[in-house]
C-alpha cells in the first residue's frame, strides 16, 4: 500500500430521529484488509474489555491495534447504515454500542501510549516563546488528530507521523504567537521581560511525577505487598500534617529490626521507579 494515497471514508449523517442521539460513525481508512471475512477474528480473537493493556506499545503492537481502531470505524459505518433502514432493530442497536466502547478504548489506549512523546518534544523544542501550557494543548491536540488520521497500511511508524505532527502544531503556534505579538507591541519595561518559564516547567514536571505517582499508587501497577505499602506510608504520609516515622519506630511497631525496614523501604521504591519508568506518560 506504499505510495497510493491516504482516503479517509466519511459516513453521512442520516436525518432519521430515531438515530438522532447515535455517535456518528468516526471517518476510517479505506483498505481492502478491512472488508475481508476473516478480519474481524483476527483483529479481535483474544479482544478483552480493557482494550489491550497498559504503557508502551512496541511498532507491531502499535501497527496491529490501529489497524482494529479502522476495523471498529469501519463495522460501525457498515451498522449506522443498516440502522437507516432498520431505525428500530435493538440488535443493531447492541451491536452498534458493543463496536463504539471497543473504538473508544482502542483510541484510548493508542492516546496513552504515546502522551510521552508530547512531553518530550516540549522538553526538546526551541520555542521559546511559547507558553508550556499553551504548547501542551497544541501538542495533546496534534496527537489526537494524528491518531485519527493515521495510515498503518502504508508501512511508517506511528511516532515518526505523530513526532511531525505535533512539531507542526507548535511551529504553527509559534507563528501566530509572533503575529500577534507585532501587532500588539508594547514599550520595554523591565520587569516583564524576566521570565519564570524554566521554574514552572520543573513545577509542572514535579506535579507531573507525583499525579502518575499516586495513580500507580491507587491501581497497585507495582504491585506492592500490604507491609511496603504500611512501611512508605508512615515514612511518607501522604497528609503533610502527620509527621514522617523514623525507621527504628515503625521496627519497633512491626517488630522487626531497623534495618529490615529500610529493606523493605528500598525494595517498595525500586518497584515504584520500574513503575514510573513504564509509565507511557513519563517517556
Amino acid at each position: 500500500m506504499k505510495g497510493r494515497p491516504m482516503r479517509r471514508i466519511v459516513t453521512k449523517k442520516s436525518n432519521r430521529a430515531a438515530l438522532a442521539s447515535w455517535m456518528l460513525p468516526p471517518p476510517y481508512i479505506r483498505n481492502p484488509e478491512l472488508a475481508r471475512p476473516s478480519t474481524e477474528k483476527k483483529l479481535f480473537a483474544d479482544w478483552d474489555v480493557s482494550g489491550a493493556g497498559k504503557g508502551r506499545l512496541d511498532p507491531s503492537e502499535e501497527t496491529f491495534h490501529f489497524k482494529r481502531l479502522h476495523f471498529c470505524a469501519y463495522h460501525l459505518s457498515r451498522l449506522y447504515r443498516r440502522a437507516e433502514r432498520s431505525p428500530r432493530s435493538k440488535r443493531i442497536h447492541r451491536a452498534y454500542c458493543m463496536w463504539t466502547q471497543r473504538y473508544h478504548a482502542i483510541r484510548e489506549r493508542l492516546i496513552e501510549a504515546n502522551l510521552g512523546l508530547v512531553y518530550d518534544l516540549i522538553g526538546r523544542s526551541r520555542f521559546g516563546n511559547l507558553d508550556r501550557d499553551e504548547m501542551s494543548s497544541e501538542g495533546m491536540m496534534a496527537l489526537l488528530r494524528a491518531v485519527d488520521t493515521f495510515d498503518p497500511w502504508r508501512g511508517f511508524r506511528f511516532s515518526t507521523y505523530a513526532c511531525n505532527a505535533i512539531l507542526r502544531a507548535f511551529s504553527r503556534a509559534a507563528m501566530r504567537d509572533s503575529k500577534r505579538r507585532n501587532l500588539m507591541s508594547v514599550s520595554f519595561e523591565p520587569s516583564f521581560e524576566k521570565s519564570d518559564s524554566l521554574d514552572r516547567r520543573r513545577d509542572d514536571d514535579r506535579n507531573l511525577y507525583r499525579e502518575r505517582l499516586r495513580r500507580i499508587l491507587d491501581a497497585n501497577d507495582a504491585e506492592l505487598t500490604q507491609v511496603e505499602r504500611l512501611v512508605l506510608e508512615r515514612r511518607f504520609p501522604s497528609d503533610e500534617e502527620r509527621p514522617r516515622e523514623t525507621l527504628d519506630d515503625i521496627g519497633r511497631e512491626m517488630n522487626v529490626s531497623k534495618e529490615r525496614v529500610r529493606q523493605i523501604q528500598l525494595s517498595a521504591l525500586a518497584k515504584l521507579r520500574k513503575s514510573l519508568d513504564a509509565d507511557a506518560v513519563l517517556q
